[in-house]
């Protein structure tokens, strides 16, 4: 598969600029390349922090892991220098998992609570309502693949007057964060509940977990790059396009 190139510097926008500078002569622009593949799409996964809201924006994600580390302290664990200064709850997750097994079910139910508090103040990431919209309305699915619990997710959708759209949420794997992304299961199960085939199906996210997911699920994915340096992150970690703006696949 070729992958749409991406210039190699980022100059400032302007008349026939792409999302990440000028677009060079004959070279199409990345959001072009995203809505083709998108188009041939019958099912899109979205990847939920990130292309559908910043679910920590309110509720910081290092105070999140922080007190998860307290936790695993409190309870015996010794914390060795790095995990006490994870900044990311996901992975003092994947460690508890790995080193501290008999905690892991605390651990998980800690943060299945923060992250339900969390995503009442989060922020929702510009144009992803009316991309849903859309593709609902173009007779195809649109299913939530994600990291974070089921629980967090159906709330917030809940919250913002989405919960109708996805006809599935794929979430964590309770207590199990060895299934997290990369680990392609949460697309696995999403593809089969929806009852299509991985060919025919596109998963939207914003980490390299989520490209390498999407290659060994069989499934094509659009990067969505919100932060600077993502861009290039994602193309090289295989992204078929990549778009710094949801509203770009509008």
């Amino acid at each position: 598969m070729t992958h749409p190139q991406q210039p190699s510097t980022c100059a400032k926008r302007g008349p026939g600029s792409t999302p990440f500078g000028t677009r060079l002569p004959g070279r199409r622009p990345m959001h072009e390349a995203a809505k083709e593949v998108l188009g041939r799409a019958k099912a899109v996964l979205l990847d939920f922090d990130g292309p559908v809201c910043s679910v920590f924006a309110g509720h910081p994600a290092d105070q999140v892991a922080s007190d998860l580390v307290e936790l695993l302290r409190r309870r015996g664990t010794s914390i060795p220098a790095e995990l006490g200064s994870e900044s990311d709850p996901m992975e003092v997750l994947r460690w508890s998992g790995i080193h501290s097994p008999e905690n892991l079910i605390a651990v998980e139910d800690r943060l299945i609570h923060a992250e339900c508090v969390a995503v009442e103040s989060a922020e929702q990431t510009v144009g992803v309502g009316e991309v849903m919209h859309s593709i609902v309305a173009s007779g195809r699915s649109v299913a939530v693949v994600s990291n974070n619990c089921e629980a967090a997710i159906a709330k917030y959708l809940g919250l913002h007057g989405l919960g109708g759209l996805p006809a599935f949420i794929s979430g964590r794997a309770y207590a199990d964060p060895a299934l997290m992304k990369p680990n392609p299961h949460s697309l696995h199960v999403a593809i089969k509940v929806l009852g299509v085939s991985p060919a025919d199906v596109i998963l939207i996210g914003d980490t390299t977990s989520d490209v390498a997911a999407s290659i060994a699920a069989g499934v094509k994915s659009i990067g969505y790059a919100n932060k600077p340096g993502k861009a290039e992150a994602l193309s090289l970690a295989g992204a078929d396009a990549v778009v710094d703006s949801m509203a770009f696949l509008l």
